[in-house]
This record gives C-alpha cells, structure tokens and sequence, in this order.
C-alpha cells in the first residue's frame, strides 16, 4: 500500500497493484467563490499551494476513481474536463453523484455495494455524516470507504465526515489497519464542522489503538482551518499516537 498527498482532499492510493485517485481537485490556482458567507474563514475557496506535479503526471496508472461526494473542493468542472472519458468511477449513488458524473461524457460509472471487486481488490461504502442534525442535510450525502485485500492491511477512508457514531461503529466493524482522515476543521458560524477536526483526530486514534492515521484535506484551500502543525502537537500533546501519525 502506498498513499500520496496530492494536494487538499486529493490522495493518489496504490493498493492491491491497484491506483486509485481518490477525489481528484484539479483547480488552477485562483478562487472559487463559496455559495454562503457564513464560512468561518471566509466566502472563497482559494488555493494556497500549486498542484506538486502536472495533472498528465498525476493521471498516469491510475486505475480508476473513487468519489465521495461531489462537493466543488473535492471534484470540479476542470477536473472533469482533464481526466480520459474511459476513466473508471466509483461512487455511492448512481442517481445524484453518477449521473452527474456521467453527464460529463464518463462511461464506466459504478455504485460501490457491500462487496464491489476491482481485481482482488474489495471495496465497501461505510456510514459517513457531512455536519451534525442541522448542517448533514445542507452539505448533502458522502461516502466512506473501506479497502481489503488478501495481501493488503485493511484501509479504512472515512471521507468528509464528523466524528459521530456511524464513525465509531465502522472502527468496530471493519478494525481498519489503516485509516485516511479528512480533518481540516472545516465548518459554519451557524450550524458547526462538517469535516473533522485535529481534536477528533485524537478520538480517532484513542478508538482505533493499532491503526495508522493519514491525515488529509489540511491547508489546500483556505476554509480549511486545521493545518499539519496544528494536528502533529496535537499528537504530541496525547503522547501515545504520535509515531502512528502522517500528515
């Protein structure tokens, strides 16, 4: 298994001999302007870093897609006019998120289930809330995953989501070996976070005790409001998770 960090809640996943690109954001840097000024940070989306390699570059051997959610911080219009129509997508509704996929001219669209193979490679959708009882309906429906493999730990990505039961039963269920976690803190003057934050970061690691964490959708845009620091002295401040811990 290998995960790269391409840039906000972008990772590159090489598993099971499989790359998988998980939300591709392939924004020009310049700024996006949000629908409601009640952002915390601010009404724009803005990139504060350059992607670390070209998009061509990022595309290459990679396998299919895996998407979410279709939130304009995890896919875009420019995303969808760069990647190959006979790109694979994976997604957790056919009609919300894979008909709009598809109505980008994308074929090979498909729901992932309790068991959805890709080689050896099995992948399950896992409960995952957008923002507590006020702000899960506004932010709409996402994902998480889980990865097994014969020969593979079992990856656990938990997607834009808070820290909430539906989080704790799939630790339980799936005992992930490695858990992706979207904790940029993001959220609203009314109604609060919607993703994680470095405080449930440390939730997370206190439930999953064995579990490596990588942590992602930090710093990238500018209504993130957790940066990498910010979660690593975190970590220090627990004592007992650091060495567990990349971000």
């Amino acid at each position: 298994m290998n995960i790269q960090q391409v840039r906000n809640a972008t990772i590159i996943v090489e598993y099971g001999g499989k790359e998988n690109s998980d939300r591709p954001l392939c924004w020009e840097r310049k700024a996006a302007c949000l629908l409601s000024p009640l952002v915390e940070i601010n009404t724009c989306a803005t990139h504060f870093i350059e992607l670390p390699f070209p998009v061509e570059e990022m595309l290459k051997g990679v396998d299919a897609v895996l998407l979410t959610h279709l939130h304009d911080d995890h896919i875009d219009e420019a995303a969808y006019e760069m990647m190959p129509k006979d790109m694979r997508f994976f997604c957790a509704r056919r009609k919300t998120i894979g008909r709009v996929v598809m109505s980008h001219g994308f074929n090979h669209v498909e729901v992932v289930g309790d068991n959805t193979r890709v080689g050896e490679v099995s992948i399950q959708k896992a409960e995952s809330q957008h923002g507590n009882f006020i702000m899960k309906y506004p932010a709409g429906h996402t994902a998480g995953y889980v990865f097994t493999h014969p020969q593979e730990k079992t990856l656990y990505h938990a997607g834009d989501t808070i820290w909430y039961a539906g989080v704790k039963r799939n630790l339980k269920r799936f005992r992930p070996e490695v858990i992706t976690l979207n904790a940029g803190g993001n959220g609203f003057r009314l109604g609060g976070r919607v993703i994680m934050n470095d405080e449930d970061v440390v939730k997370v690691a206190a439930a999953a005790p064995d579990a490596k964490l990588f942590v992602t959708h930090l710093e990238g845009v500018n209504h993130n409001s957790v940066t990498r620091e910010m979660v690593r002295k975190r970590a220090e401040v627990a004592g007992n998770f650091r060495p567990r811990l990349y971000s």
